[in-house]
């Protein structure tokens, strides 16, 4: 978050030229980043924040020494850079104004640009995946590698795209562990390829309702972390599959073992119902195609 209205402050401690970390009157502290703003200064000593180019506070993501160390390991224009990215994704994406945010797009983006200039390449394997699953944010991650060759010069690997596009996916509903992001992904593909299997058909994941499945998928996902339970389905959804598409509503049943394993809880009656639900509509899609 930055701050917008001025006010003095401590300063705490001076990580380079043009970042450190002070202290406001009620105990709080803030990053204070500007080209030079660090130069001569010592510990203790008082600083008007309006000297600051950019200002950010702890927003429950990250402690405002982690920040200040993220900020104090990149240069001035990577920071603005990865402010344009975050900015480019909230209004997009929709997504909230958080440090959880930025602090992962600058620390990746540095990452990315001294591995580029290195010569140094590395492996994506979920870019099918991402690319299927997630096309708004893997088309945002193509235009910030556009981006950071505009800006920086930097010409990265062409797949970089999809950490990006991870980065953009975690903030949506795992803010604090990107590893469970690149374990929804993963499973939400094989539940895909599970179908295709069973139905000996490939699943057009363009069509809407494979979109909308995976819509539903994130958020089952997303329920789990934040511990909420879905809306109770009032009628017997899965018997009524059952009667229509025995085979669809197998599937879902497949699918529930499948999504509980991965989430190490068993599924409740009212999301294998909304699970059913979806098998039957891309079943019968398949079967019209």
């Amino acid at each position: 978050m930055v701050l917008t209205h001025g006010t003095s402050a401590t300063i705490k401690r001076v990580y380079n030229n043009n970042v450190l970390l002070a202290e406001l009157n009620d105990g709080s502290e803030t990053v204070l980043v500007g080209k030079g703003i660090g130069f001569g200064r010592k510990p203790g000593a008082p600083i008007d924040l309006d000297s600051a180019d950019q200002r950010f506070v702890p927003d429950g993501s990250y402690a405002a020494s982690h920040v200040a160390g993220v900020l104090s390991d990149a240069p001035l224009e990577q920071i603005e850079l990865a402010q344009e990215i975050t900015a480019l994704a909230q209004q997009e994406l929709r997504l909230e104004p958080r440090q959880s945010l930025l602090v992962p797009i600058l620390d990746h983006l540095g990452f990315a640009v001294q591995r580029a200039r290195d010569g140094i390449k590395v492996d994506f394997p979920l870019r099918w995946e991402v690319a299927q699953l997630y096309p708004a944010e893997g088309n945002l991650g193509r235009r910030v590698v556009a981006l950071i060759q505009e800006h920086l010069g930097v010409q990265l690997q062409e797949e970089e795209w999809v950490a990006f596009a991870l980065h953009f996916v975690n903030q949506q509903w795992s803010k604090a562990d990107f590893s469970k992001t690149v374990s929804m992904t993963e499973t939400i593909s094989r539940v895909f390829s599970l179908l295709s299997v069973r139905w000996g058909k490939s699943i057009d994941e363009n069509a809407l309702s494979a979109a909308r499945f995976v819509t539903h998928l994130r958020y089952l996902f997303a329920r789990s972390v934040e511990a909420t339970s879905s809306s109770v389905i009032r009628v017997d959804v899965l018997s009524s599959v059952r009667q229509a598409y025995p085979e669809a509503a197998d599937a879902a049943l497949e699918v529930a073992k499948l999504i509980g394993t991965a989430l190490r809880r068993e599924l409740g009656d009212d999301e294998v119902s909304y699970l059913a639900l979806h098998t039957s509509r891309l079943y019968v899609e398949m079967l019209n195609t």
